[in-house]
């Protein structure tokens, strides 16, 4: 232990930017702690954030607040930003074409709109990524649906939230597997992230959860879904 201190990157005190999720926030190291078989780790407390956001991160999600690295931040933001205009764009198009078809096949014949139907439905089953989910897991979320029903919802915000567990399987990652197809991987979380964040409110709520995401969404406009949510609805985006 007489040579922690030579391991720690960064100071008490030291204004970081650091990794939640796959976004880049500016922060600040509160304390730091060296845990035996895992390493340095920094309390880091969110510029701008409230104190109930501050958490223990591991060395590999703080940088330093230097050029060099606000600009990978700013790419990152332009990335999501693109994404999002991407699938904004192209839910816009999906949604005029569907309307457009509609208004054909109502001119048409049953038939013809049955096999429509059929088609689409059979593309939506092909698209989708079926996961052979534990017993134990689908118990889980039968146990959820019905508490559903029974009005007893998750209460929220989430503690640990979307974007802490998926940030704690990157760190695992990183500890277990090193850099093997690190870059397939990276996207991989990303891509999980942003996709969790994009279909909440669409596709992984039950009606009666609705009233409390509008609640959610109007009292912490500043974070993503996967910051307010947790393994609950995490687990629907696999197991739906």
């Amino acid at each position: 232990m007489e040579h922690e201190n030579d391991v720690f990157l960064h100071q008490i005190d030291e204004k970081i930017l650091c990794y939640h999720g796959p976004i880049i926030y500016e922060a600040k190291i509160i304390k730091a702690q060296y845990l035996k078989e895992k390493g340095p780790y920094y309390y880091v407390h969110y510029i701008g954030w409230k104190q109930t956001w501050d958490e223990w991160v591991p060395q590999c999600r703080v940088l330093k607040c230097n050029e060099e690295n606000l600009k990978i931040q700013q790419q990152i933001m332009n990335s999501l930003e693109k994404k999002n205009k991407t699938v904004d764009k192209t839910a816009e198009t999906a949604a005029a074409a569907a309307k457009k078809k509609a208004s054909v096949l109502e001119k048409g014949k049953k038939r013809k709109r049955e096999i429509s139907v059929k088609k689409t439905d059979d593309i939506v089953k092909k698209s989708k990524i079926i996961i052979d989910l534990p017993d134990a897991l689908r118990t889980f979320m039968i146990h959820d649906c019905n508490n559903i029903k029974s009005r007893m919802f998750v209460p929220l915000p989430r503690k640990p939230t979307v974007s802490d567990i998926i940030s704690d399987y990157r760190v695992w990652r990183c500890e277990k597997l090193g850099n093997k197809d690190s870059c397939n991987a990276e996207e991989i979380i990303i891509g999980v992230h942003f996709y969790f964040n994009r279909c909440l409110g669409t596709r992984l709520l039950y009606q009666l959860e609705r009233h409390q995401y509008k609640e959610m969404r109007e009292k912490f406009k500043h974070l993503d879904n996967s910051q307010i949510y947790g393994a609950e609805h995490l687990l629907r985006l696999f197991g739906k």
